[in-house]
């Protein structure tokens, strides 16, 4: 994953996910949907790219320090 160069750009591919009762919310990570873009690449991993991966916790801070500058 590249390293976004704006801060606005950075934080389009982010979002917390909405979690139900006292459980803490997960940083998502939303990933590239432009297939067309990626001409070369199997259908399969085109569909890999298409789902939001959930961050685990122990990624969580250097996610957050790759893809925004805080």
């Amino acid at each position: 994953m590249a390293r976004q160069k704006t801060n606005k750009t950075a934080k389009k591919r982010i979002r917390l996910s909405n979690p139900r009762g006292n459980r803490p919310a997960k940083i998502r990570y939303k990933q590239s949907c432009q297939g067309h873009l990626k001409t070369k690449r199997s259908t399969r991993s085109k569909r890999r790219q298409k789902s939001n991966a959930i961050i685990t916790g122990a990624n969580e801070k250097r996610m957050i320090k790759k893809v925004i500058n805080l």
